[in-house]
């Protein structure tokens, strides 16, 4: 080992992060945010960014890959580090995580729906429309009516004057909101990456293809994989166009177990679909065994509480059974158990930030642990000063963001260590606890307007940045990088992401119209029509709704407890969040079971060493199901229709 002059150990040389690599990942930004606004805005048909792993930063950093090795052959030293090669790949995915399908086209449904969706029947204009604030809504009836007809421009028409200020307040917004992510990311970098080690199942695919020493590339299970996987594509996309060519049926609606299930009252368990998405497996099999168990188990208890409230009566009750509050409460707990676990880190980062002598050393973080939390503060101070001038209440403001950011911390926290390759959690956000615990009179219409206004950003918790901001920092620390650097680069994408969305998005539903894009319409109709009910049908505070959500937190930290005390112990709070609350895991349950099983029976009869020896193999499938899968993506986009599609 070699050691310094006071007898440490040596740190490693960091490894360079070129302004050049910051400067192409920014170039890369326009281009992926056109790509998400036909795909995922105006077809809804490709969502690659709703994954976990992001389609579409793959499938770049598999070409700037290629690339990099043809370049380096011609040249003294690849173009590209592996240190810059994993830094374009995670600040695409930080900046496309709020860009696409969840957040920012999302939002696009919420600048005019609430006026082109008016009627006398829903009473809208009378209940809440001089309480839409005007620096986050788009009144005018031209600019509105032809946002939905289409085929119209944004530019000639003098359309884009009616956005400027919902462009400047929405960036103002988000630019604090994900700035402050990334100060809470710089508190908690150190204690789950350097103390705790997560695994981060996540990042292992993107680590293994730009590490040149690796030989992922020359690996001849990971071809099998991704030859297995792009040809079950290849087919089913030429099936698309030419039925004649067979196809391969991976995720067909008849196989179904639900449908064995059709009496009164086992027809309450739903649907129980059988699919075979190649990356879906790929992705799962990374996933720690005990945790793999724990998700697909609380699927099938989520199955189980339904069939019980069916067998008993419960299935009257209009809310039963609260799966919305049941993994809100569990994503508190998670919360709350990662804060304990990191008591001492965050008693030492106290300490720092008030100049009393600390073990920390700060030196190397992204920022200084002061400025982080000197940041944190002033950016909540910003918040209440921006939402309360928008009509809300000044002493909401910091218990409504302190329960997103602790629902973020809890989804990052979730990340890190299960690595679910989907995680729609539906239903967890703070107006579900806020209408909860104290009833819609007493939140008052203005504040369940801004509530409404919020919901883009938190409804579906699918494409977040906050978990890619922390990945980003493991892949730095795994390579070496300058974290600072990293810290500055992910800011300067973000205001670029926001510029360039505000710039793209509008162009493209101009010409082609919002009334295309379904989920864009979806979220308005999700907020608005909340927002109907909630004033026209005034809630009192719902006792029951908040039981569960404190039973549930105690759950997941009972949980919690038992995985530290028994090792044998099954169970994650992960698992039962993801079981109870995502629709999207009907989809994948079955993945997570046979990848499950699989991954018990090479450990147990083959042990780790098989286990190394076909990993590549499950890579190789996410790998090649995202390329090819990206292929006919961006032939849809060519040829101006939608295609076969990986996913959905």
């Amino acid at each position: 080992m070699n050691l310094n002059e006071n007898g440490e150990a040596k740190q490693p040389a960091a490894s360079r992060i070129s302004i050049k690599s910051i400067l192409f990942g920014l170039l890369l930004m326009p281009l992926c945010t056109y790509l998400v606004a036909l795909e995922e805005m105006i077809w809804h048909s490709l969502h690659w960014t709703s994954m976990s792993l992001p389609q579409l930063s793959i499938f770049f950093l598999f070409f700037l890959i290629l690339l990099n090795k043809v370049a380096g052959r011609f040249l003294p030293r690849n173009p590209f580090s592996q240190a810059e090669l994993l830094m374009i790949y995670t600040t695409l995915s930080a900046t496309t995580a709020y860009t696409a399908h969840d957040n920012m086209v999302c939002m696009m449904g919420v600048l005019t729906h609430a006026f082109f969706y008016a009627t006398p029947e829903n009473e809208w204009a009378a209940l809440f429309h001089k309480h839409l604030p005007d620096l986050l809504v788009i009144r005018d009836s031209n600019a509105v009516n032809y946002f939905y007809r289409g085929e119209s421009s944004f530019w000639t028409t003098g359309y884009y004057r009616f956005w400027i200020k919902p462009a400047i307040g929405w960036s103002f917004l988000l630019a604090v909101l994900f700035f402050m992510l990334l100060c809470i990311n710089v508190i908690l970098r150190k204690q789950w990456i350097e103390n705790e080690r997560l695994a981060y199942p996540i990042i292992q695919i993107p680590l293994e293809m730009t590490d040149s020493r690796a030989g992922f590339f020359r690996n001849r299970m990971m071809w099998i994989g991704f030859t297995v996987a792009g040809v079950i594509s290849l087919l089913n996309g030429l099936n698309f166009l030419y039925p004649s060519v067979p196809r391969i049926p991976i995720k067909e609606p008849h196989y179904d177990l639900g449908v064995y299930f059709n009496e009164e009252p086992w027809n309450a368990i739903g649907t129980l679909p059988l699919r075979f998405y190649p990356f879906l497996i790929g992705l799962s099999f990374l996933i720690p065994l005990d945790l793999t168990f724990s998700t697909w188990f609380f699927f099938l208890f989520r199955k189980l509480e339904r069939l019980v409230g069916a067998m008993v009566g419960w299935s009257t009750i209009p809310q039963y059974p609260f799966f919305g509050e049941q993994a809100t409460g569990a994503m508190i707990g998670l919360c709350v158990t990662a804060i304990y676990l990191g008591r001492r880190h965050f008693v030492e980062v106290f300490r720092k930030v008030i100049g009393l002598q600390s073990t920390l050393d700060d030196s190397n973080e992204p920022m200084r642990y002061r400025t982080a939390v000197l940041s944190l503060g002033g950016g909540m101070i910003a918040l209440m000063i921006f939402c309360g001038h928008l009509g809300m209440s000044q002493w909401l403001v910091p218990l409504f963001f302190a329960l997103y950011f602790m629902i973020a911390t809890a989804l990052t926290r979730m990340r890190a260590e299960l690595g679910p390759p989907l995680h729609p959690i539906r239903l967890v956000n703070p107006q579900v606890i806020l209408v909860a615990a104290f009833g819609t009179r007493r939140l008052g219409t203005a504040n369940l307007t801004m509530f409404s206004l919020l919901f883009w950003f938190n409804r579906y918790n699918r494409s977040h940045p906050m978990p890619h901001q922390l990945e980003a920092f493991k892949s730095a620390e795994r390579t070496h990088a300058s974290t600072s650097r990293l810290f500055w680069a992910m800011m300067i994408s973000l205001i670029v992401g926001l510029l360039v969305s505000f710039w793209i998005y509008p162009v493209v539903l101009y010409q082609y119209g919002a009334s295309t894009a379904g989920e864009l319409l979806g979220a308005g109709w999700q907020a608005y029509n909340s927002l109907g009910g909630w004033l026209q049908y005034p809630r009192p505070p719902d006792p029951v709704a908040g039981s569960i959500i404190g039973g549930s937190l105690l759950f997941s930290m009972w949980m919690s407890w038992m995985r530290m005390r028994f090792l044998w112990f099954p169970f994650h709070p992960g698992g039962y969040i993801l079981g109870v609350s995502s629709g999207t895991i009907d989809v994948y349950w079955f993945a997570l079971f046979v990848c499950w099983l699989i991954k018990l029976l090479i450990l147990r009869h083959g042990g780790v060493k098989t286990y190394r020896k076909i990993l590549p193999f499950f890579m190789g499938l996410v790998v090649g199901d995202f390329i090819v899968g990206t292929y006919w993506g961006l032939l849809s986009i060519i040829l101006g229709t939608p295609l076969y599609t990986t996913w959905f």
